[in-house]
């Protein structure tokens, strides 16, 4: 195969007769009779802030922008704002029935019990009579004081005849306590129809009592008023100072 051909080179003679007198144009200078240029840095690279102007800047660093303007920060404030209050009043039913339910439990668990009495001893002289008597606090958990209405006595009776009246004395009994009480009574028995002397008859007394007890716990309070009657049979009522109690019994009820 051949290769791609080539013009043929051709050498020009110049003849005498066409040299002109003008000195050769710098471009037919041959350049090798140049003397070597001195070599020169390229130019730098001008890039122009154009919107076709795709090329980096290489020559230097880009500078930075300033920075914007700072926003100022917004504060924060809390505002506390009181919730409305609204007061929820119960109706007056609702606070019946709770008044109601907290009576009755009061009632229940502080419920008085009557007291228990019970004559132990009797003695009889010319101008007196003075009975013993046994006093018990059955309730658990409630003291009780004990005082004399102000209407009140405690009298001795036979046969509806008065033998002698008193006045039962202050006192105050524990929960659960009992205690003896000494009670004097003025009287004789020289007014009352008895027995003949020597009898071996039980006589039968009738003894009354008014009390006023109070009974407490903490700041629960409550008021009484108390009967006691006592059937007492005693023998010797005339011939012995002490006289022999057969048997008695007392019983106690409140009258509010």
């Amino acid at each position: 195969m051949e290769g791609p051909r080539l013009p043929p080179s051709a050498t020009f003679h110049e003849s005498d007769d066409d040299k002109s007198d003008d000195p050769p144009s710098a471009w037919h200078r041959p350049t090798s009779s140049l003397s070597a240029l001195p070599s020169q840095d390229p130019p730098p690279h001008h890039w122009r802030n154009h919107s076709l102007n795709l090329s980096p800047i290489l020559a230097a660093p880009p500078r930075s922008l300033p920075p914007p303007h700072s926003i100022p920060e917004l504060e924060t404030y809390v505002v506390q704002v009181p919730r409305d209050q609204v007061y929820w009043t119960p109706p007056p039913e609702h606070a019946k029935f709770i008044i109601g339910a907290i009576t009755l439990i009061l009632h229940l668990v502080f419920n008085p019990t009557l007291p228990v009495f019970a004559v132990k001893r009797l003695t009889v002289k010319p101008s007196n009579i003075k009975i013993t008597l046994r006093a018990e606090n059955p309730t658990s958990n409630m003291r009780v004081s004990y005082m004399m209405e102000k209407t009140g006595m405690i009298s001795l009776t036979y046969k509806n005849k008065s033998l002698g009246r008193g006045k039962f004395p202050k006192m105050s009994q524990a929960a659960s306590g009992s205690d003896n009480v000494n009670v004097k009574l003025n009287g004789s028995t020289k007014n009352a129809v008895m027995p003949p002397r020597g009898s071996k008859q039980p006589v039968s007394l009738v003894l009354m009592m008014e009390l006023k007890a109070d009974y407490e716990a903490g700041p629960v309070k409550k008021n009484k008023e108390v009967v006691v009657t006592c059937d007492v049979k005693v023998k010797g009522l005339l011939d012995a100072k002490k006289v022999e109690i057969v048997s008695e019994n007392c019983e106690s009820e409140f009258k509010n």
